[in-house]
């Protein structure tokens, strides 16, 4: 087991923050989903977030560990629900803009850059520690990837609402 700190710190704070921030941005925001919608965006990025971390940071890569040291701690818990709130504002303000056709590309490519750069200060505060020569740039593919996999989700349960929910403009309840 590899202990890079033994002091609850930067990497610490930066977790409990940003949950909490996050957190409250979303409850102060005008509410555009569903409850159940919201949690389902939220539960996406953290999903995302625990699949791509332990797919990458265990063996047989191993490329990287998080918090303070190489085995599962509370805080690594923590860490992963930090991802649903950006999971969720990245939905946010997809729908709240109105991003369609070659507007997605940009919007991605921006949500991408504000990840990496989010890592950045991850990685400066002691969240992360890249082993065995990962490079923060091998992140924006997955960036790139995750945050299109969301929006053909959220396309997806637009799509089956509309189809399940309505039939020429009425409901199926009162066809029945």
């Amino acid at each position: 087991m590899k202990v890079y700190d033994h002091a609850f710190n930067e990497n610490e704070w930066f977790v409990i923050i940003s949950i909490i921030v996050m957190n409250l941005a979303i409850w102060f925001a005008p509410k555009i989903f569903s409850k159940l919608e919201s949690f389902g965006y939220y539960i996406f990025g953290i999903y995302i977030g625990l699949f791509y971390d332990h797919t990458l940071s265990i063996k047989p890569w191993d490329y990287y560990d998080v918090n303070d040291n190489s085995s599962y701690q509370f805080i690594d818990f923590l860490s992963y629900v930090m991802y649903g709130p950006y999971g969720y504002f990245f939905l946010y303000f997809y729908v709240k803009w109105n991003i369609k056709r070659l507007k997605i590309i940009p919007y991605i490519l921006l949500w991408s850059s504000f990840s990496m750069a989010m890592e950045w200060v991850g990685l400066k505060v002691g969240l992360f520690h890249f082993d065995k020569g990962y490079k923060m740039y091998w992140s924006f593919p997955i960036y790139l990837f995750s945050q299109s996999l969301i929006i053909i989700f959220y396309q997806l349960s637009i799509n089956s609402k509309k189809s399940g929910h309505e039939i020429n403009g009425k409901s199926k309840k009162t066809q029945l």
